[in-house]
């Protein structure tokens, strides 16, 4: 693993990350006193991280790792970090970490392998608190979330959101100075008394609405979409899922066809961003074009815990002399893949073939653009967009220290405008890659039997309302005892709507189960025109249903959609909800609905118009039939993602099913689909549901 490791260090891997069924069809689990004590061992441990901890019942650990081999299954691996790391070359705390660097990659997976290998809970327990006292703060935040995510006796354990365990990389600079500024002169600034919180006013880096006659129209104008804190989260949490140095096999990333969902969530990504922009106004996001200078530049306003702002690109960006050859390496890899897509195979090393024309090569392809460790051959293929991302940022991969941009963090990527241009650019290989598969047969669309005649729908509005996120981390705890007392927010603006429901009337002459698909998309002229249009369409929910002869009513509820959740609780509430379940005082549930892999329910909509902005949804029905990954497997969808499971989707179509392909018109509209036109207002009036 350590050459490939080593060979890969490369891009990222993965959006439509979070399938999750509601709690609310599972009979209630609760915690039990082991659960708890993990829960309550997570959130302490990630407080204040740039400290030393507080907690005296973990300070026996603080200062030496568990060096029996007989506590990990591959010592192997251990060894390798325990001889790295006393040489000293390991990143030092205080230090800025990304993932987009050579050197910290490999550290970062020989800390992950040496908490993952520790053979039970008291040793991963141990070594854990080691790590969170003697190594890097972003690279130990980064390693416990690939754990937790990973080892299977930490399956359905919740962290603190990341916007909360480090709020630096969310909430721009202005909010963390002012709350660190008022400390200094109002000695009881962090507490609160009689239900009242010190709340500080979290704007954007343009704050919304902008003046009209000099930013309308403009990338600032989408910034409270861009810089959702719950949207930049759920690409986090991705990325932390599917990590691409992890390989596929052995953490069972290959089930869930890792290199099609990659791509996939991307162009999902990208619709959602495309239809936030005509609720603006704004023309469709345009591919990058490797041309400098580069026009789109970009200013985070963000600083990392050190001060050190993050790294900007200036409007009219250029690269130096020394990037234009890495530059000729990115082109080229390009040409490379688009060939293979061309000739419609790809040789590999033993001389066999992989047939592109197979709709099944998809996530061999997907792999391999992404170049992620089950991928083949990256050093031909070439490690496009760590390369690309680098570039836009001014950095280089081999770099002994390294200067991050917005683009090289997962947590921040998404505010930047030309991540969009850049993607763009490569979901059009993913299209190229679709071009050459055969359009869907009508046997492939049609579901014998089975009429969708009506869909109703509630009135659809959005609006923005208030949301508190707490930043106590900002500020140093006063003492463990005083816990409860200390709570910090940071309240926003941030887009929601109204919940709402709709009814499907459909006549069957089918029995059994089948599932049911739902997009939402613009509004067109010409059917024809979906042909252009159903790439800015967006997967809203996937669901089972059960036919019976005749008429069959189905009323969907938009809190229950598959993969949206709710906004997360906030960390000192949650944190006491543990206590008091650890105490005995009352039980902690187990459910999923504000699981960490679910997109946020309150950007399923568009932010739409005060008039009413023309948009349409799209429903198919297909039959389901048993995955032969379902058979000999279980995971318990009510508390746990499924991540390596290979059973997060209900059926073997692929993604995107049926926008994912070139259009036939000739037959594709068949009687088990449904084009639902709506309107989507916009609602600034609406009172914010929360007491100040």
């Amino acid at each position: 693993m350590k050459l490939i490791i080593l060979a890969v260090a490369v891009s990222l891997a993965v959006l439509a990350s979070g399938s999750y069924v509601p709690s609310t069809k599972y009979e209630a689990k609760y915690a039990d006193k082991d659960f708890l004590f993990k829960q309550k061992f997570f959130f302490e441990v990630l407080r204040n991280i740039h400290l030393p901890l507080k907690y005296e019942e973990y300070m026996p650990y603080t200062k030496t790792w568990v060096a029996d081999e007989s506590k990990y299954n591959d010592f192997t691996q251990v060894a390798e970090f325990f001889d790295w790391y006393k040489t000293g070359a390991f990143l030092e705390k205080g230090e800025i970490f990304t993932i987009y660097n050579e050197l910290y990659l490999r550290q970062t997976y020989a800390l992950f392998s040496f908490l993952y290998n520790s053979a039970d809970w008291d040793t991963y327990y141990k070594n854990l608190i080691w790590a969170r006292d003697n190594i890097n703060e972003g690279m130990f935040i980064y390693v416990v979330h690939l754990t937790v995510m990973h080892r299977s006796d930490l399956q359905g354990l919740v962290l603190p959101a990341i916007y909360e365990i480090y709020p630096y990389y969310f909430f721009n600079t202005d909010v963390i100075r002012s709350i660190s500024y008022k400390k200094l002169y109002d000695p009881k600034f962090g507490f609160y008394g009689n239900g009242k919180y010190n709340v500080v006013y979290a704007n954007y880096t343009a704050s919304y609405p902008v003046d009209y006659y000099n930013n309308f129209y403009t990338e600032e104008y989408l910034n409270y979409y861009t810089e959702d804190i719950g949207l930049n989260s759920y690409y986090y949490y991705f990325m932390m899922d599917y990590p691409f140095f992890l390989g596929g096999d052995k953490f069972g990333l290959m089930k869930d066809r890792r290199g099609e969902l990659y791509w996939y969530m991307h162009q999902q990504l990208l619709a959602r961003y495309n239809l936030e922009r005509m609720s603006n106004y704004m023309g469709t996001v345009k591919p990058l074009v490797w041309r400098f200078p580069l026009k789109t530049g970009y200013f985070s306003l963000l600083s990392y815990f050190n001060g050190v702002p993050f790294k900007s690109r200036d409007y009219n960006y250029m690269i130096t002399d020394e990037f234009y050859y890495k530059l000729d390496w990115i082109n080229s890899w390009e040409m490379k893949i688009r060939k293979i897509i061309e000739d419609g195979f790809y040789i590999m090393e033993d001389g066999s073939r992989i047939d592109l024309r197979l709709p099944e090569s998809i996530d061999f392809f997907g792999n391999l653009l992404n170049s992620n460790v089950d991928g083949v051959d990256a050093s031909y293929m070439g490690y496009i967009e760590v390369f690309s991302r680098l570039l836009l940022s001014g950095n280089d991969y081999n770099a002994y220290k390294v200067w991050p941009s917005a683009l090289m963090q997962f947590e921040t990527s998404l505010r930047d405008p030309v991540f969009y241009q850049l993607y763009e650019r490569f979901i059009d290989l993913y299209y190229y890659f679709k071009r050459f598969l055969p359009s869907y047969t009508y046997d492939e669309l049609n579901f014998n039997g089975v009429i969708i005649k009506d869909v109703t729908f509630d009135k659809l509005v959005t609006y923005f309302d208030y949301f508190d996120s707490d930043v106590s981390n900002v500020l140093p705890m006063p003492s463990t005892d005083k816990y409860f007392d200390f709570a910090v927010f940071a309240r926003q603006r941030r887009l929601n709507h109204k919940p709402f429901s709709y009814t499907m009337n459909v006549m069957s002459e089918y029995t059994g189960k089948a599932i049911i698909r739902m997009f939402l998309g613009p509004k067109f002229d010409r059917f024809f025109d979906l042909q252009y249009y159903k790439k800015y369409f967006f997967e809203l929910d996937q669901y089972m249903v059960d036919f019976t002869s005749g008429k069959n009513t189905f009323v969907r509820n938009s809190r229950d959609f598959y993969w949206s959740v709710k906004d997360r609780t906030m960390y000192t509430d949650l944190y006491k909800k543990i206590m008091l379940g650890y105490n005995g005082q009352e039980k902690f549930t187990l459910d999923m609905s504000e699981a960490h892999c679910g997109f946020p329910d309150r950007l399923i909509l568009p932010k739409g118009w005060t008039s009413g902005m023309p948009m349409q949804f799209y429903f198919i029905i297909t039959p389901y039939t048993t995955k032969t990954s379902e058979q000999g497997y279980y995971y318990d969808k009510s508390f746990t993602c499924g991540v390596g499971s290979g059973m997060r989707f209900y059926d073997g179509f692929a993604f995107g099913y049926p926008f994912d392909r070139v259009i036939n018109f000739n037959y594709f509209y068949t009687k088990n689909m449904y084009f639902k036109d709506v309107f989507i207002y916009h609602n600034d009036e609406i009172k914010m549901n929360q007491t100040f």
